[in-house]
């Protein structure tokens, strides 16, 4: 069919005026050339991540705080709740908040394997692998992707340099008669760390009980967290205590008269797996699974080096003082064991401090 010149002429504006109006269409709803959306557009700030992220954790409240401010300051649309104190007392107000009938908490962060296993069985694990995840050691991915590890923490022996007149090598050493009473340890009671350390080293072919029976009789005292033997060690109050080795080398920067002795037979890697529960808001778990994926990458890996932890990932470096992670005789832990023994290990714990 034949068309008049203006026929066509409309046609041909019609359509340029349809291409103009699809080109404004992509420029809105793609990303400009820096990677930043342009002010006050109203679909690129409904791109912006929010929600809120509840932590439940274990872990130092100062040292989570920096880096919780870290990430939120990348993701400025992001807000945070934490709840910090030790393993026990976090497992506690988590198992009363379930058996209630729900949770606040988001992610979970505490040094208590066997709990976190006994979660999963009821489905109140959300799996979820960061990419990143495929860069760091594949032991440190627990039951594919219930939770990771994400600094390294290891449990060794630490001395004060001016009070300690005792040779120590590994953990036996801890029951010469020379360090009655000046010798000291976490509750593995409270502390997660302190009975991941104490199931360590009584399962097969560790010490055994005889080493927590010798401590026992040579008046072993008990310190509720790893910070507080830190500070009384570095007091000169003990001479010897079993903490973290983050917390000697953060002492050590400050100047504290302290120094890490690594067992000959084997310091205790603590696990301390990260996880987010099946539980989080819709409205949250774009936060959620964006504040896991930071965690494992380059940046956030960087900052645990300078807060004086070991890194999971490679090429980050290590804190100053800290060995090699491949010169480290490590003690390892039966992680079938932890989940299936740990209510044995503490009674029989319980039986053997009943009357300290």
């Amino acid at each position: 069919m034949k068309r008049s010149k203006k026929q066509a002429l409309a046609i041909l504006l019609t359509l340029g005026m349809l291409a103009m109006t699809a080109a404004g269409c992509s420029q809105k709803t793609g990303p400009s050339s820096s990677g930043s959306a342009p002010a006050g557009d109203s679909s690129s700030q409904a791109q912006e991540l929010t929600g809120n992220i509840t932590i439940y954790t274990s872990e130092s409240q100062d040292l989570v705080t920096d880096m919780l401010e870290d990430f939120v300051s990348r993701n400025p649309g992001v807000t945070y709740n934490l709840y910090r104190s030790g393993s026990g007392d976090v497992i506690s107000k988590l198992s009363t908040e379930l058996q209630a009938g729900g949770t606040e908490a988001d992610i979970i962060w505490f040094a208590d394997m066997g709990y976190m296993y006994q979660l999963d069985e009821q489905g109140l694990i959300q799996h979820y692998t960061p990419a990143a995840a495929a860069n760091i050691d594949p032991r440190f991915n627990y039951n594919d992707g219930m939770a990771f590890e994400v600094r390294q923490i290891f449990n060794i022996i630490a001395v004060n340099t001016l009070k300690n007149t005792v040779e120590i090598k590994d953990w036996d050493d801890l029951c010469d008669p020379q360090l009655a009473g000046k010798f000291a340890m976490a509750d593995p009671s409270y502390s997660g760390g302190a009975f991941t350390t104490l199931v360590t080293l009584t399962q097969e072919g560790g010490p055994g009980w005889e080493l927590y029976e010798g401590m026992r009789d040579n008046d072993v005292k008990f310190e509720q967290s790893n910070g507080n033997l830190q500070t009384k060690l570095s007091s000169g109050e003990y001479h010897a205590v079993s903490v973290v080795d983050f917390m000697i080398r953060n002492a050590q920067a400050e100047g504290a008269p302290v120094e890490v002795i690594w067992p000959e037979s084997g310091a205790v890697m603590v696990p301390t797996p990260i996880a987010m529960l099946s539980t989080v808001k819709e409205e949250n778990q774009a936060a959620c699974r964006a504040f896991m994926d930071y965690l494992l990458s380059e940046d956030c890996q960087k900052l645990f080096v300078e807060q004086g932890y070991i890194p999971v990932l490679d090429g980050v470096g290590v804190p100053e003082g800290a060995p090699n992670v491949a010169d480290i005789k490590v003690c390892e832990l039966d992680v079938d064991y932890f989940v299936n023994e740990s209510s044995q290990v503490r009674e029989k714990y319980e039986q053997i401090f009943a009357q300290k």
